[in-house]
């Protein structure tokens, strides 16, 4: 972790994905800018995060960008809540989670998951195996795991994965062997298409019984925003304070397990 801009982290994930949006149609700073009538730098200042955009032009901006209305309504929320340290967001299924935001938009994730893989990496047979007791039916499990893996598809090719496992997330009574081995394939894959570096904490390192899991994001710009989940709520945290906290947590646990292999190569 370095030093940044860590005041509004939220404010550089819109411009990031007011920057791809506008990539994505081929449009120039320039062309929007003449399409809106907001000059370029001011439009260029939004992109990075470095001023925070009225909240009107946001909404215009997103129209001109032809952007889904369920992700301008992300955006917008998500640009509501970058002027806070914090933010606490109830677990809403009928609400898209700000997280999608992070997923997306992010450069790098450092993700701390002691007990099972995350669920957005999750293979179809290792989440009918950790959700079917509790599913109604299959297609139910099928479209939950659709879900998360449009998570994963959403992100740049250049963002990066970092995961550390707890050992036990490799023992789970009800996984079957041959489906946890090809989930580990999966999330150990050597290949150009994967950005995921998975290392293994072990069950005998002090930090890895005591602490909950959390992730930390960051954006291109070095501001950092941690997300914690608890059993009704998912909770943000970009005070500089706490980022230190949590970063100092991920390098110990780093540390544990530097020693160990890739789970793939074992």
């Amino acid at each position: 972790m370095t030093d940044g801009s860590l005041s509004h982290p939220g404010l550089y994930v819109v411009g990031s994905a007011l920057r791809q949006h506008r990539s994505d149609q081929g449009m120039s700073l320039r062309e929007l800018a003449r399409t809106t009538g907001i000059g370029p730098s001011t439009l260029s200042s939004w992109e990075q995060g470095e001023r925070r955009i009225p909240e009107v032009p946001l909404g215009w901006i997103l129209g001109v960008l032809k952007v889904a209305p369920a992700e301008s309504r992300l955006l917008i929320r998500l640009h509501t809540e970058s002027d806070r340290m914090s933010h606490v967001e109830s677990l809403d299924s009928e609400v898209t989670s700000l997280q999608r935001a992070y997923d997306r938009y992010t450069l790098r994730t450092y993700e701390w998951a002691p007990r099972i893989i995350p669920e957005s990496l999750q293979t179809f047979d290792y989440a009918h195996a950790v959700l079917g007791p509790r599913s109604a039916t299959p297609d139910d499990v099928d479209q939950e795991v659709l879900t998360r893996q449009a998570r994963q598809l959403d992100r740049d090719p250049q963002h990066r994965h970092i995961l550390l496992l707890g050992a036990s997330a490799l023992t789970l009574e009800n996984i079957p062997s041959n489906v946890l081995r090809t989930q580990l394939d999966e999330i150990t894959d050597p290949g150009p298409r994967r950005r995921i570096d998975t290392r293994v904490v072990p069950a005998e390192a002090r930090a890895a019984s005591t602490i909950e899991p959390f992730v930390i994001y960051e954006t291109a710009e070095k501001a950092f925003t941690v997300v914690v989940k608890h059993e009704h709520a998912t909770v943000y945290l970009s005070d500089p304070a706490m980022v230190k906290r949590y970063w100092s947590t991920f390098s110990a646990l780093q540390r544990e397990a530097a020693a160990y292999l890739p789970v793939g190569s074992c």
